[in-house]
């Protein structure tokens, strides 16, 4: 949901921001694409509980799923939280829109993909990078929603150059 934040805090105090990075996010929350429905995933997670519906959904961050390098780090996250708070937050994903906003974020942008990502397919970042109009698309191949654990040097390489930039 960061990313739903940031175009949330660049609408309201863009001219803070010097810079906006936008990756494996979108501009709507209810995501067309998605590896299923929000109301799939509250369904299950009502079903199977938190830690099985946490375990499942993180899987499709990685090309690897649970065998990933760093998937006991989202597997970590999700017993810091419970039920309820996961619940809203994918009531509060269903319901964000952002696209209205994108004609309106002046802000230089990095906008970061890793092309197998299966919560936001390209149409979701290319409606960022279509609306955005300071932004740049970088794809990173080979990677799924968490770019920035399945290939950390190329995902650090692309921020810090962007942040050199004038």
């Amino acid at each position: 949901m960061g990313g739903m934040i940031v175009q949330e805090m660049t609408k309201i105090a863009g001219e803070k921001i010097l810079k906006l990075i936008c990756y494996g996010t979108g501009p709507r929350g209810n995501i067309p694409g998605r590896f299923e429905t929000i109301d799939q995933s509250r369904k299950k997670l009502k079903i199977n509980g938190l830690k099985n519906t946490a375990n499942r959904i993180a899987k499709t961050w990685f090309m690897e799923g649970e065998k990933a390098r760093f998937f006991y780090l989202c597997d970590e996250a999700a017993k810091q939280t419970s039920i309820e708070a996961a619940d809203n937050g994918l009531i509060a994903m269903k319901n964000w829109n952002g696209v209205k906003n994108l004609k309106n974020i002046k802000n230089d942008t990095l906008i970061v993909w890793g092309d197998q990502d299966k919560a936001y397919n390209f149409n979701q970042v290319e409606t960022l990078n279509n609306n955005i109009p300071n932004s740049d698309l970088k794809i990173i191949k080979g990677c799924s929603h968490n770019v920035h654990l399945e290939k950390p040097e190329e995902f650090n390489i692309t921020v810090s150059e962007f942040l050199k930039k004038d």
